[in-house]
């Protein structure tokens, strides 16, 4: 230990002797000082605005990339080579590599020596960081220095890992312009062979293990990974051994195949331990920020522990999907990570890929085309081909026309049940942890059936026309879809006799256009008598056809038309907001009160309450009381402009629009949702752009949510962050800025200066 802390001791000496260790500290610092002061100035002008924002921890750090972290991670390869240059280099140029080859220092001790004073620098360096680190505890309230710590950490093993690059490549050459460039080269490579050879099954886990790229990032996103932390260890590891196998050859004469041999060895035994470290059963994670973002909620893990026995997660992808290309062979481990959180709790879940290709949905090409279309595929890509089943093939296979040959994931319990879980059309593509989430529950507890009656003219939940209910509800590639968060939306059309199935937890009759007959009347009677969930959805002007079923629940349509005129606007397109009592319903009705959202309903009928049947009555939205009331004269509002009459009755004040009801029946709790419009969660008026903020799509998804007491959609929400505050005023700030952007810089620059005269005066 002594000789390695002595050769440590010289080399750093020599090391911060001269003025490139100075330069590179003082960039490091300059740079990445400069970019925490440009967020930290964000930070106190959003605190001035009154717009201060959760995770200002993430931030100040991880955010964007002039982060600091971010603009380490990215440029830390470009200083460590010029660090590392000399330190072998520089001892075979001077010929003093002869003495200590001659003295009784190992080669191990010499590496060790050489390398501890790189990760003394590389602290020195790192260490600067924590100048940021003290002044963001004192800065942001709740400050989250778990997360900020544990991308430090990583960082600084990336550094410790680009150091035994470094060195070994200064073993190589008496150069060190050379060693230099070439430690440039090889960590250009450990970055790039991620993407060598990821077609070829087995060969693809190895070479995306042996990557560099990307190994800080969980670390700096606040979770410590094993795998991560003894892939650096065991890479620097590698790259010392190779440089103490460089000097041990050196000194002592051997074969060319012992050489190999003990070099093939090496890299064998750091494989087989990289192996080890990936195997999902014996992985390690801490997860290091205030609200454990970085591991599934606790909804989701006591779900993912009631899916016991084995679970498969088989891929199908058809490359003629527009989202084909993320489940080719070389993204796999993008594909993967999609579920590595859910991996982590169950570690026996199986991931396979299966590649094919068809007409999917709005395509119709002939069998001709296709195939040469994928002779080009083939052709430009690396997948290979005798994996990539025809249609023949894959139809006999399993029948995707429900999903309409889309790329699409098949999950597999070992005791049989299936469900499939989609891609979507949205910038996120995969599914997130709440999609994956619901369809392991849906194969637990079952999928609420959500049953729309039909037959009578209603909205259609399969039609994509700008009236109907598609977009809410059946669209495949639709994140927010009732289909997609564990419901099973479908047409019921009823037969005469019998009654409502009692498998249906939700029934909704949307628009009726023709009445419903003394038997359907019947049926749903009873439906609601024995306690079933309903929704019921009028549109002004057909309300006697909905007014039997609102009989039953003791309210009524008002005749007429609610009219708000707006300049720009037809009159009758009402802006109607959460009550205070219908806010408290769902938490996301709660928050759209909060930001102020409008629900926009293009023509509505008022509703009113009857008569008392038992049911707990509360309004969840309504009018404005001004410049609002319910019009009885005008027919067609693009060619009239009505005016308010009171002779006729028509008086200006709130209307409620939309009621929910609640009851106790048969020891269950009774649910019923009211709307006096059916366009404000048709296709059109959601696919709508508007210039205001508007609630539609919360209404649906908050409407559907109370109906099945919500178990779906899964609450994969977290508590609020808590470093949503600053203490800096605008003139601390200033003297900060001028400490940290040119004070500290300056203070390293006299530091190194006095060395210097200190070694010249020696």
């Amino acid at each position: 230990m002594r000789a390695i802390y002595k050769i440590a001791k010289s080399e750093l000496g020599t090391l911060f002797y001269s003025p490139i260790a100075w330069l590179i500290l003082v960039i490091f610092v300059f740079q990445v000082f400069g970019s925490f002061v440009n967020l930290l100035e964000y930070t106190v002008n959003a605190k001035t605005l009154g717009q201060m924002q959760g995770y200002q921890s993430y931030m100040l750090f991880v955010i964007g990339g002039f982060a600091p972290y971010t603009t380490i991670q990215s440029t830390l390869y470009l200083y460590i080579p010029l660090l590392t240059m000399g330190l072998m280099s520089r001892e075979y140029s001077s010929g003093s590599i002869k003495l200590l080859f001659s003295s009784p220092i190992s080669s191990l001790q010499i590496i060790f020596g050489k390398y501890l004073s790189m990760l003394i620098y590389g602290f020195v360096m790192m260490g600067s960081v924590l100048v940021l680190v003290i002044v963001s505890y004192f800065s942001i309230k709740d400050f989250d220095i778990t997360l900020v710590l544990s991308g430090w950490l990583g960082l600084y093993l990336l550094m410790a890992t680009y150091a035994a690059i470094g060195l070994f490549m200064s073993t190589l050459t008496s150069y060190q312009i050379v060693a230099a460039l070439g430690t440039l080269t090889l960590i250009s490579f450990l970055n790039f062979i991620g993407s060598l050879w990821q077609h070829i099954e087995g060969v693809r886990d190895i070479m995306y293990w042996f990557s560099l790229k990307g190994r800080a990032d969980e670390s700096i996103r606040g979770l410590i990974c094993s795998e991560d932390m003894l892939y650096f260890i065991l890479v620097s590891a590698m790259f010392l051994g190779f440089s103490i196998l460089k000097l041990q050859f050196a000194r002592q004469s051997c074969s060319i195949s012992v050489k190999i041999g003990k070099y093939v060895g090496l890299v064998a035994c750091v494989a087989l331990l990289g192996y080890i470290s990936t195997i999902p059963q014996l992985k390690c994670f801490y997860d290091a920020t205030a609200n454990k973002d970085r591991t599934i909620t606790p909804n989701s893990q006591e779900i993912l522990k009631q899916v016991d026995g084995g679970l498969t997660i088989t891929s199908y992808v058809n490359l003629f999907d527009k989202n084909g290309y993320l489940g080719m062979p070389s993204n796999w481990a993008n594909d993967r990570r999609v579920f590595e959180q859910f991996i982590r709790f169950k570690p026996e879940i199986k991931m396979k890929s299966v590649y094919y290709y068809d007409n999917v949905a709005g395509s119709n090409q002939s069998r001709e085309e296709m195939d040469k279309a994928i002779e080009r595929l083939v052709l430009t890509s690396d997948i290979n081909p005798e994996i990539i089943l025809t249609p023949e093939q894959i139809r006999e296979k399993i029948d995707l026309s429900s999903e309409e040959y889309r790329y699409v994931r098949l999950v597999e319990r070992e005791n049989g049940q299936k469900a499939y879980l989609r891609m979507f059309d949205d910038q996120g593509r995969y599914p997130s942890e709440a999609e994956i989430s619901a369809v392991l529950k849906t194969m637990i507890s079952g999928s609420p059936r959500v049953a729309f009656l039909g037959g009578h003219g209603e909205r259609n939940i399969y039609d994509k026309s700008g009236v109907n209910y598609t977009s809410f509800t059946t669209i495949l590639d639709s994140r927010s879809a009732l289909i997609n968060q564990g419901y099973t939306p479908y047409t019921l059309t009823r037969s005469v006799g019998g009654d409502i199935p009692v498998d249906v937890d939700v029934l909704v009759i949307a628009d009726l256009r023709r009445a419903l007959t003394d038997d359907e009347l019947i049926q749903v009677k009873r439906y609601i008598e024995r306690g079933g969930n309903l929704v019921v959805i009028g549109e002004p002007r057909r309300q006697e056809y909905m007014a039997p079923i609102l009989e039953q629940l003791g309210l009524a349509f008002v005749p007429g038309v609610l009219v708000q005129p707006r300049e720009g606007y037809a009159a009758d397109y009402l802006w109607t907001t959460f009550t205070p009592e219908g806010a408290k319903l769902e938490p996301i009705f709660t928050r759209m009160q909060e930001l102020g959202n409008v629900l926009t309903m293009p023509s509505a009928a008022a509703i009113c309450q009857t008569e008392d049947l038992g049911f707990e009555v509360i309004p969840v939205f309504s009018t404005e009381a001004t410049g609002c009331w319910n019009e009885l004269e005008t027919k067609n509002f693009s060619l009239e402009e009505p005016t308010l009459n009171p002779t006729l009755g028509e008086e200006e004040k709130a209307y409620v629009t939309g009621y929910a009801l609640r009851r106790d029946v048969k020891e269950k709790e009774q649910r019923v949702f009211v709307l006096g419009d059916a366009d404000c969660i048709s296709n059109g008026e959601l696919g709508a752009m508007r210039e205001f903020r508007r609630s539609n799509y919360a209404l649906a998804d908050g409407m559907f949510r109370w109906l099945v007491y919500d178990e779906y959609p899964i609450d994969v929400s977290r508590p609020a962050a808590k470093d949503n505050d600053t203490y800096l005023t605008p003139g601390g700030f200033a003297w900060i800025k001028i400490f940290l952007r040119w004070i500290c810089p300056i203070l390293i620059v006299v530091c190194g200066c006095v060395i210097w005269v200190m070694r010249r005066m020696k």
